[in-house]
């Protein structure tokens, strides 16, 4: 951030480098500029935790004041004898300081967004991705399209299971793609053909009732395979056997 104003994003929060100098002008604020404010605590039961916003203005190095940034001072207050956490925020926008700062909290869920990418879908393997062929190794250029087309289907990924974590209910709402493979996506069975479908039946598994109503609702949208004369896509539960006698979910009549 030794730039100036014009290096910041639009309307987005960023977190200001806490040279010692600043840091000392900045808790040196009267205490009557900061207002105390509640934020969740770091889990679900958690008890709320306090944070103290105050609104003043850095002037960056080789600017003058008339470009002074606007800064949002926050002081999480941290009880016991572990110091106060200070998160200085540099931003353009003209929202109120707690609006502020929760622009700036909702940037985690990009980085989450971006590890479970890398470390669930391989966002980082793109072997087509640079010229290995270019005359310095240490500098290649990069194709556009391969990693343009590669971080698009991460993302429709993404945003596909994160669409049907939150049919399965609140348990499995925001939880990493990883765990939904390796719980209910990752699962054995057996695929039977018939003159008008394709039935595909899971094993069964623990816990696998949880899949119900997403297996309804994709039974009742009748997709259908045009490569294989058009059969319909049939997806099946196979009872557990300690659930008593039952009915398999089999579709057949269409």
């Amino acid at each position: 951030m030794a730039g100036g104003r014009s290096l910041l994003p639009p309307h987005q929060p960023l977190r200001a480098c806490r040279y010692p100098h600043r840091l000392r002008r900045w808790k040196a604020l009267p205490s009557g500029l900061f207002v105390s404010e509640g934020e969740p605590g770091p889990y679900t039961e958690a008890p709320a935790k306090e944070v103290r916003l105050a609104e003043t203005e850095t002037v960056l190095h080789e600017e003058s004041a008339e470009q002074a940034v606007r800064t949002v001072v926050c002081r999480e207050m941290v009880p016991g004898p572990k110091k106060d956490r200070w998160h200085p925020l540099f931003t353009t926008s003209l929202v109120p300081p707690l609006d502020v700062l929760t622009m700036f909290r909702s940037r985690q869920h990009h980085e989450q967004a971006y590890r479970v990418g890398v470390y669930d879908e391989a966002l980082d393997a793109v072997p087509c991705g640079y010229d290995k062929k270019s005359p310095d190794p240490k500098r290649p250029r990069f194709g556009r399209g391969a990693l343009q087309l590669v971080g698009w289907l991460v993302a429709l990924v993404y945003n596909a299971v994160a669409d049907v974590a939150q049919e399965l209910g609140r348990g499995w709402e925001g939880c990493h793609l990883r765990t939904l493979r390796r719980a209910i996506i990752n699962r054995a069975g057996m695929i039977y053909g018939t003159p008008r479908a394709v039935v595909v039946q899971f094993d069964p598994f623990a816990g696998q009732e949880v899949l119900t109503p997403v297996i309804d609702r994709f039974n009742t949208e009748d997709h259908r395979l045009p490569w294989l004369e058009n059969r319909r896509v049939v997806l099946s539960l196979t009872p557990r056997r300690r659930d008593g006698p039952g009915s398999s979910r089999l579709i057949l009549n269409n």
